[in-house]
């Protein structure tokens, strides 16, 4: 591979270590006593440095590596000041790479074999896994990050992604990876992911908001609203999280701008609150459960819930009854429902041999062979990032395919949306406001703490 760059091309040359191999977790060890680097240089590869590294490569396992500290990498930043390599990718040299997550279970049985899988490819690169509870690797990755340690891999929601990013905590994805990987991905999941026409790290599973059918009561998906509506016996949620895409797709407009202000108090906006107002279900009721539990009992025959509720669901009415359907039609185009995706980042201190690795790594992770691995319904049962993959589980190809029809990626906003949404959306349904009046005022409450920067 030719690398452009230090007065000319340089041929890279692979040198490959004897016996390197990863460490498969251990179910029963999952302790936080993997050793990580701390390193202190500026996380990006300018053209002198590459050509460097390229020209290491080319000796045996046992030389010496070329000493590369005279070449002063040029400090290139996204406009947050996030980190982001400006040449392409060497192949990996044997080195060991840390790779952070919170998996557990079967999900860890499934990241042994995709572990297995790149060290099928790459026998020269080490993988230390280290397993962090859900509920800490937030924080434990922003101080460790922010230390100049942390892992070269961190396996996160993708909400927190930005957060990272603003932190110069991860690296800018954009350059790194191919750009044949990203365009293989779901569209709604990579808009997931894109913070500031950034790349902010890469969605490897979806999950969301999408609509369950029980086909012993409804035979055939509705193809629109008023079907739903028709067959009497359908509850569909109006809270705020769950009927936040409508707005886009069924009336074109947007919950918020680019700078974080509301961009809901518009005739769209209004025309979103009289469709959500239509919606069947028990009168009074917003954002509960009863419409998951009269679904579970037989009553209910379609409800919009998140995919993280299907193996409930299948276990309550029968697998062979549960089915995820496209978004029926309205009058003004169609409902929707939220994407998300957990996403794989690399560490803003990961730098030469270990970038190469983690870069190829990630890659790897997003390979059809590897999502296909990660979507075993026996196993970890992942809804795959990858567009267009056949999967085993019908409840997964069904999520999947909901979320390349009609997914919206889940807009970021501040935590001053949902409490205030909340409170517009239970006045207009419960009529003490008017539509305009309820988004009027939310709008207002909402500007003013993202201009008195309240609304992180």
């Amino acid at each position: 591979m030719g690398v452009d760059g230090a007065g000319g091309d340089v041929t890279v040359c692979i040198a490959r270590a004897k016996a390197a191999t990863f460490a498969p977790i251990e179910l029963n060890d999952l302790k936080e006593d993997t050793q990580v680097r701390k390193l202190g240089r500026t996380p990006l590869l300018s053209a002198a440095l590459v050509a460097a590294l390229a020209v290491a490569a080319c000796g045996s396992a046992e030389d010496e590596p070329a000493d590369t500290t005279e070449a002063e990498p040029s400090a290139t930043t996204t406009e947050g000041g996030a980190p982001e390599a400006t040449e392409p990718m060497p192949e990996p040299s044997a080195t060991a790479i840390t790779l952070w997550h919170s998996w557990k279970d079967l999900e860890i049985e499934s990241l042994n074999e995709v572990l297995a899988g790149f060290n099928a490819m790459y026998p020269d690169v080490t993988i230390e896994t280290l397993f962090i509870p859900h509920e800490d690797i937030q924080n434990k990755a922003t101080t460790e990050l922010g230390a100049g340690e942390g892992p070269d891999i961190l396996i996160d929601a993708s909400d927190r992604g930005p957060s990272y990013l603003e932190a110069n905590l991860i690296y800018d994805m954009s350059d790194l990876i191919s750009p044949e990987v990203v365009d293989g991905l779901v569209d709604s999941a990579v808009d997931a992911v894109t913070y500031d026409g950034v790349l902010v790290g890469l969605p490897q599973t979806l999950k969301g908001v999408v609509m369950f059918r029980n086909k012993a009561l409804m035979a055939d998906p509705p193809a629109s609203l008023d079907d739903i509506i028709d067959a009497g016996d359908a509850s569909l949620e109006r809270g705020y999280f769950f009927a936040m895409a409508h707005l886009s797709e069924a009336c074109g407009g947007m919950i918020a701008n680019a700078d974080g202000t509301a961009a809901f108090n518009t005739p769209e906006g209004v025309c979103w609150l009289e469709l959500i107002d239509s919606f069947p279900g028990v009168a009074g009721e917003y954002n509960n459960d009863n419409d998951v539990d009269t679904f579970k009992q037989g009553m209910t025959s379609v409800i919009i819930d998140g995919t993280w509720n299907a193996s409930g669901l299948a276990d309550a009415i029968g697998p062979e009854n549960l089915a995820i359907d496209p978004w029926p039609t309205t009058e003004s185009g169609a409902l929707s429902g939220v994407v998300q995706t957990e996403s794989i980042y690399i560490g803003a201190n990961t730098f030469d041999d270990k970038l190469a690795a983690s870069a190829a790594f990630v890659e790897y992770f997003l390979s059809p062979e590897a999502q296909a691995i990660l979507a075993n319904p026996d196993k970890a049962g992942h809804i795959p990032a990858v567009d267009g993959l056949q999967v085993e589980g019908d409840i997964q190809a069904q999520a999947l395919a909901a979320f390349q029809s009609g997914g919206v990626a889940q807009p970021r906003h501040g935590g001053c949306y949902w409490a205030n949404m909340d409170t517009a959306l239970q006045a207009y349904f419960g009529g003490s406001s008017s539509a305009e009046d309820a988004l009027a005022e939310a709008a207002e409450t909402i500007n003013s703490a993202v201009e008195a920067g309240e609304c992180p």
